[in-house]
C-alpha cells in the first residue's frame, strides 16, 4: 500500500510545481513525507501531463487520465455564464466517437525494466473531452466523460478497445469542469460508485442532483443516488 501511494502522488507533482520553477526530480526531493514513507519519481511530463485519476490494473501498470481538454469542452460554445461561473453550452455533444474529438487520454504507464521508473507509455483511447474518472471491470473500462458514463469493451485485454464504447449513463452535468462527475470505484456490493460536485446538476432516469455520490449496477444496470451533500466532492 505504501508503494501504491507513493507513486500516485508523485505522479501529480509535475503540473504543480512546474509553475514554481521546479523540474520532476527537483520537486520529488523537496517533498517531506512522514516516517517510513519514501519518495520515488514514477512518471513525468512530457509524457504524463495534468493527470486527474489514475488505476491500476491486474498486471501492476498505472492507467492515467490525462485532462488535457481542461477547463473548456471542445467543440462546443458558450450561451451564458452565471454567477457561480456554471456555464451553459448550446447543445449537449454526442459520445465518442462522434461526438467533439477532444484533448484528454487515457495512458498506460508501465515499468517494463523493474526500475520502480516507468519506461512505456501507451494511449488505450484518445480524443476523449473532459474525462474524469475510470474504473476496471466486466471486460474493459468504464470512462466518465460528462455527461456520460462510458463502457470500453477490451475482452481480450490488448489495450485497444473492440468497439466504440457503449454509454451506459447520461445526464451528468457539464456546466463547471471543476465539479463534473469523477472518481469511479467498484464497492463490494458490486455497484460501480462515482461522485459529482456543486456547481454541476444532473439529470438522470427522472432523478436531478447537483452533489453527491452516486452508483450504478453493470450487471443490472440501475442507477441510484446514494446519498446528497458535502461540496465539491472529488476522489
Amino acid at each position: 500500500m505504501t508503494w501504491t501511494k507513493t507513486l500516485a502522488l508523485v505522479l501529480l507533482i509535475p503540473s504543480y510545481v512546474t509553475a514554481q520553477g521546479y523540474g520532476p526530480e527537483v520537486a520529488a526531493s523537496k517533498m517531506t513525507v512522514p516516517e517510513g514513507f519514501e519518495v520515488k519519481l514514477f512518471a513525468s511530463e512530457p509524457e504524463i501531463r495534468q493527470p486527474v485519476a489514475m488505476e491500476f490494473d491486474h498486471r501492476g501498470r498505472l492507467w492515467v487520465i490525462q485532462y488535457l481538454q481542461y477547463p473548456n469542452p471542445a467543440g462546443l460554445e458558450r450561451v451564458e455564464v452565471d454567477r457561480w461561473s456554471r456555464t451553459t453550452y448550446d447543445r449537449v455533444p454526442e459520445p465518442p466517437p462522434k461526438g467533439p474529438r477532444g484533448a484528454d487520454r487515457i495512458t498506460i504507464c508501465e515499468d517494463t525494466d523493474g526500475d520502480g521508473v516507468a519506461d512505456s507509455f501507451k494511449d488505450f483511447v484518445d480524443g476523449l473531452n473532459l474525462a474524469s474518472g475510470l474504473a476496471f471491470g466486466h471486460g474493459g473500462v468504464f470512462v466518465l466523460q460528462v455527461p456520460y458514463l462510458l463502457f470500453y469493451p477490451d475482452k481480450n485485454h490488448d489495450d485497444i478497445p473492440d468497439s466504440d464504447p457503449e454509454v451506459c449513463l447520461t445526464g451528468f452535468g457539464m456546466q463547471d469542469a471543476h465539479s463534473v462527475a469523477n472518481s469511479l470505484t467498484f464497492g463490494p456490493d458490486g455497484w460501480l460508485y462515482g461522485n459529482q460536485g456543486s456547481t454541476v446538476t444532473a439529470h438522470i432516469r427522472g432523478i436531478e442532483f447537483q452533489q453527491g455520490v452516486w452508483r450504478y449496477h453493470p450487471v443490472t444496470k440501475e442507477f441510484e443516488l446514494f446519498c446528497e451533500g458535502g461540496g465539491n466532492m472529488w476522489g
